[in-house]
């Protein structure tokens, strides 16, 4: 498995843990939806700065 598939899996499973969706997670983690929507579809422009944003916040509030 690839770090944008690992990504990805991550999102989701955070996502079906605490029932949330896209808006709801940019928005709890201060970034956009379009950079959300694209790392969980591996679509799109991202940094690893927002990367490591997402992953920072999942795993505070796991």
């Amino acid at each position: 498995m690839n770090e944008q598939e690992e990504l990805s899996d991550a999102i989701i499973d955070f996502q079906v843990k605490h029932h949330v969706n896209d808006t709801n997670l940019a928005f709890a983690s201060h970034l956009s939806v379009e950079k959300v929507h694209a790392m969980k579809t591996g679509e799109g422009e991202f940094t690893n700065e927002e990367v490591n944003q997402l992953y920072d916040y999942m795993s505070t509030n796991a």
